[in-house]
């Protein structure tokens, strides 16, 4: 079932205007409490912060005019215009939803589970899942190629698994790894990406580019590439947001988030 709640505030850094469309660049930070945090041309369009959920969102994606959450439990939240396709929360999970990702097009969305399973609903494909595979460690980090013809998961130890049109460019599986490995993010291209340490640092594979990245800094929680596939943005829990390459700094929730943790960010 789809849900939403009332209208709260858009965060915006000022000067940074919001396209009327939603083409330009924008993104949005999720909290562990459900609430959300929006930047640049993604328009704030409501929270899951006043809901009653069976477990806690874990993550976003940004669809044309809307976005979308997700709960642990595979519940889906759509607000704006995102459409609801389906949720996983009506069969048993064995393992945890930890991550999803949508394609541009905004015609459906896929939930990645801790153990490597895949939750497609919409127009989109299954290409398969790691669950097949012994994995050591759980699922933290989903990217949905810009075509929506692949996808790639990351492990927390750092090791990458490859689906359709995604190509592997290799891993950090196997390395004396400073922090866990939270989040990946694909270039436009399907064949390179960034994977995105926990202490801030970012390795880069294949076609896409290192730009920079926040070593040092702590809690780093997610990072999602720009459309162009040539900029990125590291989110920290305290709501700081770093931008490298072409990425540009649409702004922060420093000073909104209060006692809340940012847990995830989605990009327009």
């Amino acid at each position: 079932m789809t849900k939403q709640s009332r209208s709260k505030r858009q965060s915006r850094e000022p000067g940074v205007g919001t396209d009327a469309a939603g083409t330009g660049p924008g993104y949005l930070l999720l909290c562990d409490d459900g609430e959300v945090f929006t930047f640049g041309s993604c328009e704030f369009r409501g929270s899951a912060a006043d809901m009653l959920l069976g477990r806690p969102v874990v993550a976003a994606a940004i669809v044309p005019n809307g976005y979308l959450l997700v709960a642990a439990d595979g519940a889906v939240l759509t607000f704006g215009d995102a459409r609801f396709f389906g949720a996983a929360n009506s069969t048993s999970l064995e393992h945890p939803i930890t991550a999803m990702g949508a394609p541009s097009n905004g015609k459906g969305y896929l939930l990645a589970g801790a153990d490597g399973g895949v939750y497609p609903f919409g127009a989109v494909e299954d290409l398969g899942s790691a669950r097949s595979y012994p994995l050591e460690h759980a699922v933290t980090g989903f990217a949905v190629t810009a075509d929506a013809g692949g996808y790639w998961f990351v492990t927390a130890d750092g090791n990458v698994f490859d689906f359709g049109s995604a190509t592997y460019d290799g891993c950090l599986r196997g390395e004396a790894l400073p922090a866990p490995a939270i989040g990946i993010a694909g270039s436009t291209e399907g064949n390179g990406y960034w994977i995105a340490l926990g202490d801030g640092s970012v390795h880069a594979f294949g076609s896409a580019e290192k730009l920079g990245d926040a070593a040092g800094t702590a809690n780093v929680v997610g990072i999602a590439s720009n459309r162009s596939g040539d900029g990125y943005w590291l989110a920290s829990a305290d709501g700081q947001v770093h931008a490298f390459g072409a990425a540009q700094p649409l702004g922060d929730a420093t000073a909104t988030i209060q006692r809340r943790h940012v847990i995830a960010i989605a990009a327009a």
